[in-house]
């Protein structure tokens, strides 16, 4: 497992041949993709945004799960959005830091058998300094998520 920081913009990231990518964001649970890194994927993906928002309101307890999406140019760009289920609006630091962790394990179990870009032998989730932003969770919270987790890679994106 290894977290790596890239400066710049997460949505250049590309597959390598053959290969997919995972483009990550926290996601809260009422099916709005409305501020931060969130509102920049509704704005990019406007197809993924709706079958987000449907599925939110399709679904019930999904804090601590993942939703998997293709992007809306899937075919060109190769990447899948993974909605994290982190918060409602209504957890503390420390419970978003819990559901963190149980959505990014759920995402290893639903990427195991697809062709994702891997790193060191392991796939690779490309996102933001999720949880940092709207949901208010220090980011060292969750970097201590990312660095025990085994079975994922991760390319975090930092704008300057």
């Amino acid at each position: 497992m290894t977290v790596k920081y890239i400066r710049g913009d997460l949505f250049t990231h590309s597959a390598p041949t053959g290969k997919s990518i995972v483009l990550a964001h926290a996601c809260n649970t009422g099916g709005s993709w409305g501020g931060g890194i969130a509102a920049v994927f509704a704005r990019k993906y406007p197809k993924a945004n709706r079958q987000y928002s449907e599925y939110c309101h399709k679904n019930s307890h999904l804090l601590g799960t993942s939703l998997l999406l293709k992007a809306d140019d899937y075919d060109k760009s190769k990447a899948y959005i993974a909605c994290l289920f982190t918060s409602d609006f209504n957890q503390s630091p420390e419970q978003i830091v819990k559901y963190t962790d149980q959505s990014l394990q759920e995402l290893a179990k639903q990427l195991k058998s697809l062709p994702i870009e891997t790193q060191n032998g392991n796939q690779v989730v490309n996102m933001p300094k999720i949880n940092s932003g709207i949901f208010g969770v220090p980011w060292e919270n969750t970097e201590a998520v990312l660095d025990k987790l085994d079975s994922l890679d991760f390319n975090v994106y930092v704008i300057d």
